[in-house]
């Protein structure tokens, strides 16, 4: 058996650090990890984490690794909309499970270090409805980058 690629084994590891975070900081155990369901198309699939009943809604944030600025720039697009596409399959499958909104959303490791990248990624993502978070970037960093 070949050893796992590294890129493989760092994504692991962060898409474990992240549903340990969301688990230790969600009260009341509403945040699972590895969720499984049944899709929209009768097909299975597992949901990163979905937090249940906060407030008047339902959350799937799915996890990724990717790390932008190693992705070749014909490649950006294609991937965010299969990104996309994959939240969105989740989200109609919960949207008939629970009678409430499910609010979407998508984590990744890291800023991408060009801005003209970051606000495609981003824009695009929002335009869906998905939210997207940096793990690398904190709420007030958020606030300043947003308010210039």
């Amino acid at each position: 058996m070949s050893p796992e690629p590294s890129i493989l084994k760092n994504g692991k590891r962060f898409h474990k650090l992240i549903q340990k975070e969301w688990e230790s900081t969600v009260n009341d155990g509403l945040a699972i990890s590895e969720k499984y369901i049944k899709r929209v198309d009768g097909r299975n699939g597992r949901i990163d984490i979905l937090v249940e009943e906060f407030s008047d809604y339902v959350s799937v944030i799915e996890i990724k690794a990717t790390d932008w600025d190693r992705i070749k720039p014909e490649n950006i697009k294609r991937n965010i909309r299969r990104q996309i596409r994959q939240i969105w399959r989740y989200i109609d499958s919960q949207l008939e499970v629970y009678s409430m909104d499910v609010c979407p959303g998508i984590i990744f490791p890291k800023l991408p270090q060009n801005t003209e990248l970051l606000r495609l990624v981003e824009d695009t993502f929002n335009a869906e409805g998905v939210q997207v978070v940096w793990h690398d970037e904190t709420i007030e960093q958020v606030r300043e980058r947003n308010s210039k």
